[in-house]
């Protein structure tokens, strides 16, 4: 499916010819993920929040929010109560809480990975490198972070930037996926001056960073934030109107464009529409329910749009509710952490074998793109031939008019710019797969 494919089905509004769009996508999970419906304890750990985001009741600015940190041991309770219903997985989430300290959180990590076989899912925003890889080490299996909007302009609108702190998503992706996370990311529709072209990219994006979990939901703001006091947009052509309807065509599109990603039918669809929307979410693509088990007490201080908090029932009344929900549809509860299918048949049975490659650092080779971002670039795409890459730098061929010089293994190459590097690749182990075979 290209641009041009998903942006008729987001404009489209013929009931007849969106039910083909909801059955395309229905058919593509049945084929790739089954028919089961993964369910995940949600734990929301604290609602502390260093960002104001324009749109979040938790935002630092709103001091109406009384505020908490769960304890250790609440949340040690939270995983057992996973346990004991049958979930596979379980969902920490925050606001962007540095109080929540990394080795305190690596030590919770550890004691649940060694007391449930639940699969754990973090979701505390934007943390640094050394804390992300802290807890990978310590079992943490995924992590859940929205772009939001590919569109950098819009993003800074809605989310500003902490002091010099420069927010970039899309790199915080990049490093989960090399650390060893399953990774998730989403956006929500119908922004304020969100229009369809740039919700087009935003479908495209998660091809591109191959997601293997997505999260959709409509744009809700708080009442106590700048965008919940706004009157709402007018519908026109190019505004994205946020609606379950188009929520639905947005995650109906991402299951037909990520065929075996986990995508969940959020708790914003279900707040939208208490009646039908969590349904519409399963008819047309998701294949994960998150059930809250954050205690009473929190829950309804967990304030990040209105009529979620409304939302607080027991566990496991909540849970049969969901449970019999499934069983209309004709579907049933899955078993085990429920992982991406794609993503498990993707881990190499054996370690992969060593690539060489040294680049040339000379001034003039440097200049000519042989610099830092050439370099991983190389890496990357000798990753994803499957190779592990040994990089290392040296001076020089003494042939600085034919720069770049790149050589892999034994052999040089000359004039290499960093957009040819897939090509240069290819080029290479096939012809030493030639040599080897003659």
């Amino acid at each position: 499916m290209d641009r041009k494919e998903i942006l008729h089905w987001l404009r489209c509004n013929d009931p007849q010819e969106l039910q083909l769009l909801w059955d395309w996508a229905d058919r593509t999970r049945r084929e790739h993920v089954g028919e089961a419906v993964h369910l995940r304890g949600l734990v929301e750990i604290s609602n502390f929040c260093a960002r104001s985001c324009h749109y979040c009741g938790l935002r630092a600015a709103n001091h109406q929010v009384s505020r908490y940190r769960m304890a250790a041991e609440e949340i040690l309770q939270c995983a057992e109560q996973a346990t004991q219903l049958g979930y596979g997985t379980l969902v920490l989430q925050s606001g962007e809480d540095e109080g929540i300290g990394a080795e305190w959180l690596a030590d919770l990590i550890r004691q649940i990975k060694a007391t449930t076989p639940l699969a754990l899912t973090l979701s505390l925003g934007e943390r640094s490198e050394s804390d992300l890889q802290l807890w990978q080490e310590a079992g943490a299996d995924r992590y859940l972070l929205r772009f939001e909007t590919s569109d950098h302009t819009l993003y800074r609108a809605i989310h500003p930037d902490r002091g010099t702190k420069v927010s970039d998503r899309l790199a915080i992706l990049h490093w989960l996926r090399q650390l060893g996370y399953e990774t998730g990311s989403g956006v929500m529709v119908g922004i304020p001056g969100q229009g369809y072209e740039t919700l087009a990219d935003d479908i495209l994006l998660f091809r591109e960073l191959d997601l293997d979990m997505i999260g959709i939901g409509p744009f809700i703001a708080h009442p106590e934030t700048p965008l919940g006091q706004l009157p709402p947009p007018l519908p026109s052509t190019t505004q994205v109107e946020p609606s379950i309807e188009m929520t639905c065509k947005v995650l109906a599109l991402a299951r037909i464009i990520r065929p075996d990603a986990n995508i969940p039918a959020t708790t914003a669809v279900a707040v939208m529409d208490a009646g039908q929307g969590r349904e519409r979410a399963l008819r047309c693509g998701a294949n994960v329910i998150m059930p809250n088990l954050t205690p009473p007490r929190f829950r309804e201080l967990y304030t990040i749009y209105p009529g979620k908090a409304d939302r607080v029932e027991a566990a496991d009344q909540s849970d049969r509710q969901i449970r019999d929900q499934v069983a209309a549809l004709g579907r049933h509860v899955g078993t085990g952490q429920g992982g991406r299918r794609g993503r498990a048949q993707e881990k190499p049975t054996k370690t992969p074998a060593t690539l060489r490659i040294a680049v040339c650092m000379g001034s003039s080779c440097y200049s000519r793109g042989n610099n830092g971002k050439a370099i991983e670039n190389l890496r990357h795409c000798a990753e994803s031939a499957g190779f592990m890459p040994e990089i290392s730098g040296h001076l020089c061929e003494d042939q600085c008019t034919q720069g770049p010089h790149i050589t892999i293994e034994d052999t040089l190459y000359s004039n290499v710019q960093p957009s040819c590097f897939p090509e240069l690749l290819k080029h290479h182990l096939a012809t030493a797969k030639e040599a080897h075979d003659g």
